[in-house]
């Protein structure tokens, strides 16, 4: 029989596997996050109740970590070595989480006070920028909740909307909603919604939305307040008309962002009528070569986004740019791409957006917020990392900063961590970036 040579022996000395996870405390430190929170949020009853800090940055810390479901707090319950160095006096129980995000998502003031938490937070991003790009997009979670509802994508889930600031790449505001809500429903509201929930000296100064804000009341609104905008636009039969009389002379290639000639692409540009609208509005037409695309019968998709005929594929956007040119328009509104739909995945995904961890609708949406509050954390940290993590996802970050191991020794009043000098290195270089972060005051 062939055994490794080893022994198997415990210690009493406090080791922690997650003492990069110092980097999350120290941003909410910097922040005063806690101090935020609690003048916000509803104080607790009694002497002997939690504040509304130690549930929220008890959640932070878990899907910082990885762990988005309420039972792992006895992750941290356990990791003695950890709360030590964070500092965490009380870490409450997964039943008592459970409560909590009940109890404050159920009077509505868990969201208005998360809310104004945020702010503090995209303040600290924001720093000087005033004008911010809004993008806003709905998505979708599945769930088997008892009070999940059937999407349009003929899943049980629920379809919240999500906005956000292209600039810092961070989460303005979130509307959880049922799986049966159209995307399309209230989107002006979200965006006043998402106006509301900007720092006090922010404005939108751009919008991109999809085909579900193209509303006449949405462009009204945005002309209204001075915000430039650009809208996917449905293929109505009135624009499939209009394409089928254009002569290829009235295309131009499109130019991609190298510089280069598409030779696949090209544009067009015309007025366009919305109903409700007064004014005629800029439209630009993208047709794209394809080969074997079925034609489309406008006739029984007039919601259609896409037109496929001859060969190509046709999608259009409304816009008021009128001074940027075709390329340019559609290149800037493509860029939503990255900075919603992406982050959007990345919210769900690596934060726990699409895991609910209660049966209550209301606490469901103070959670789905909460890992917005997160995600938006991290994308504050992003931009203190060294270059060779900025960029990456934090399931990168967490096996390459957050799961470091130590051992946390106190001598007097002194708390020593001590880990491999690689470790301590990059430890301290993140840190000495992070304390640079300023508190705000909203």
């Amino acid at each position: 029989m062939n055994i490794l040579p080893y022994k198997l022996k415990t210690t009493n000395e406090q080791l922690t596997s997650r003492a990069g996870l110092l980097v999350v405390g120290q941003i909410m430190k910097q922040l005063e996050l806690s101090k935020s929170i609690d003048n916000y949020f509803p104080a607790p009853k009694s002497n002997r109740g939690i504040p509304a800090s130690s549930y929220l940055e008890t959640l932070i810390l878990m899907q910082h970590e990885g762990s988005f479901h309420l039972d792992d707090v006895k992750h941290f319950h356990d990791d003695e070595a950890l709360t030590q160095v964070l500092g965490i006096q009380k870490i409450p129980k997964a039943s008592a989480i459970g409560n909590w995000l009940r109890r404050m998502g159920n009077n509505g003031q868990g969201l208005k006070s998360l809310s104004d938490v945020n702010k503090g937070v995209l303040k600290a991003a924001l720093h000087r920028c005033k004008g911010i790009t809004l993008d806003i997009d709905a998505t979708e979670i599945i769930s088997h909740k008892a009070d999940a509802q059937w999407t349009y994508n003929k899943n049980q889930g629920y379809m919240p909307m999500v906005g956000h600031i292209a600039e810092v790449g961070m989460v303005v505001a979130c509307d959880f909603r049922t799986g049966n809500t159209s995307p399309a429903k209230d989107n002006l509201a979200f965006i006043q919604q998402c106006k509301a929930a900007l720092p006090q000296d922010c404005y939108i100064k751009f919008l991109r939305i999809d085909a579900a804000g193209y509303q006449a009341k949405i462009i009204q609104y945005c002309e209204e307040q001075g915000i430039h905008y650009a809208i996917r636009a449905k293929m109505s039969v009135s624009i499939k008309e209009y394409i089928e009389t254009l002569e290829e002379t009235d295309w131009q290639p499109l130019i991609h962002k190298n510089g280069e000639v598409s030779q696949h692409q090209s544009t067009c540009r015309t007025v366009h009528w919305i109903t409700g609208h007064e004014t005629p509005l800029t439209l630009v037409i993208q047709r794209k070569a394809i080969k074997g695309q079925l034609e489309l019968d406008m006739d029984t998709a007039t919601d259609s986004t896409e037109l496929a005929e001859q060969g190509y594929i046709y999608r259009s956007i409304v816009t008021d740019q009128e001074d940027w040119t075709d390329s340019q328009i559609i290149h800037w509104y493509n860029q939503r791409g990255e900075d919603s739909e992406n982050r959007i995945k990345e919210l769900k995904i690596d934060f726990g957006g699409d895991v609910l961890p209660c049966s209550d609708f209301g606490a469901n949406a103070l959670y789905f917020m909460i890992s917005a509050l997160s995600f938006n954390l991290l994308a504050l940290m992003r931009l203190f990392l060294p270059e060779e993590l900025a960029h990456h996802r934090v399931m990168t970050i967490r096996w390459r900063l957050y799961a470091i191991a130590a051992k946390v020794v106190r001598t007097g009043r002194q708390i020593f961590i001590k880990m491999k000098r690689k470790h301590q290195e990059l430890l301290e270089a993140v840190l000495a970036r992070i304390r640079l972060i300023e508190p705000v005051v909203i």
